[in-house]
């Protein structure tokens, strides 16, 4: 396994339970080091009983909505409790095929295996567009994924750039310290509640994920329209796409609402146009606005980073998605991917089923399995 995070660690547990040894190879210094810089504040957009990893549940004392710390607890006692064998601090370079299995080249040397599960997280590298002018921006530029906490805007004109998961929760912790928050966005999200008729919005989720598309546009619409409200008069028009056609079309899930849509009713946030460049000290928006914020910050998404891994051997898309060949996560022979893909219900309930397939598809093929 390349990679210690919830991918990962739930193909080992369930190699371990089918008598295959596996190796966990983590380019830092702990378990799960992406969820570890995550904002101090974050919760889970997955809700605990769906967040779990196979054998075992996120503890009950979490809350329906783990806290970021909690989680981490949750991956560092998952691996110990599977005695997982987990390598910190290797960086693993490229992969090539070798006779029959393959070679992962690191810093530290050359290792060989018969399978390798690669599990770097489809959020690895943070994404900042070619914004022309960005390099000589007079204010302060950062990705979404240097936020840590809105106290460090204290004072401060801040513009949020992407209405997305990070862009909403971002715009809705800063107004108790910022003093002005703007969230800049070209395409309105489909926005929903995290409950609904007292149930988790992922669990209504899964139960639709193999619903029709245009049932679950229509069902998601009511919903949002019942719980979020129509937020045209506060300069958010309906989301262009329904729930399911969105995920297809733009490969965007759903945003689940977390305190967004109560500071935007309450005047604490201004959304603004598109953002289509920088000019020194002044962001330029599509419409020719010109603003002048303090800090910009960029929630703009991630890559999953792949390209010098594995671009040389065909697996990959265009858009830097592995291309896998059967639901087990194959790409090509004995290499498998694990965390890439975003079902309506999230993608931690994803890697929890893409797990067991993998380590039943490598059981199968490993000699002395049980």
């Amino acid at each position: 396994m390349i990679g210690a995070g919830p991918a990962g660690l739930g193909v080992a547990a369930e190699l371990g339970r089918r008598g295959v040894e596996a190796l966990v190879l983590e380019r830092g210094e702990a378990i799960g080091t992406s969820w570890r810089s995550r904002y101090r504040d974050l919760r889970l957009n997955t809700d605990r009983r769906a967040s779990g990893l196979p054998g075992a549940r996120v503890p009950r004392g979490a809350g329906r909505w783990p806290a970021l710390g909690d989680y981490v607890a949750f991956l560092d006692a998952y691996a110990a409790r599977n005695a997982l064998a987990i390598r910190l601090g290797a960086e693993i370079d490229r992969l090539d095929p070798d006779r029959g299995g393959w070679r992962l080249r690191s810093p530290q040397g050359a290792l060989s295996a018969r399978f390798v599960v690669v599990c770097t997280g489809h959020d690895r590298n943070p994404r900042l567009p070619p914004w022309p002018g960005a390099e000589g921006f007079a204010g302060e530029l950062l990705h979404a994924a240097e936020f840590q906490d809105a106290a460090a805007f204290a004072g401060r004109d801040v513009l949020v750039v992407g209405l997305g998961t990070s862009g909403t929760e971002i715009a809705a912790r800063l107004p108790a310290q910022a003093r002005r928050v703007r969230l800049a966005f070209r395409s309105s999200p489909n926005l929903m509640p995290a409950n609904f008729l007292g149930v988790p919005i992922t669990t209504w989720a899964q139960l639709f994920e193999s619903a029709p598309k245009r049932l679950t546009d229509r069902l998601g619409r009511i919903v949002s329209r019942l719980k979020i409200g129509d937020l045209s008069g506060h300069g958010l028009p309906p989301a262009p796409y329904g729930l399911a056609t969105e995920l297809k079309v733009k490969r965007m899930g759903p945003v689940v609402d977390r305190g967004f849509t109560a500071a935007l009713k309450a005047g604490q946030i201004e959304l603004v146009g598109a953002v289509e460049g920088f000019d020194a000290g002044d962001v330029l928006l599509a419409d020719g606005t010109r603003l002048r914020p303090d800090v910009v910050i960029a929630a703009t998404g991630y890559t999953p980073g792949l390209e010098p891994l594995v671009g040389h051997l065909g697996v990959l898309s265009p858009s830097g998605q592995p291309t896998v060949l059967d639901r087990t996560g194959a790409a090509a022979p004995g290499l498998f991917f694990n965390g890439y893909w975003l079902p309506l219900a999230g993608e931690l309930p994803a890697m929890r089923r893409t797990s067991r397939r993998i380590a039943r598809a490598i059981a199968r093929a490993a000699p002395g399995s049980r």
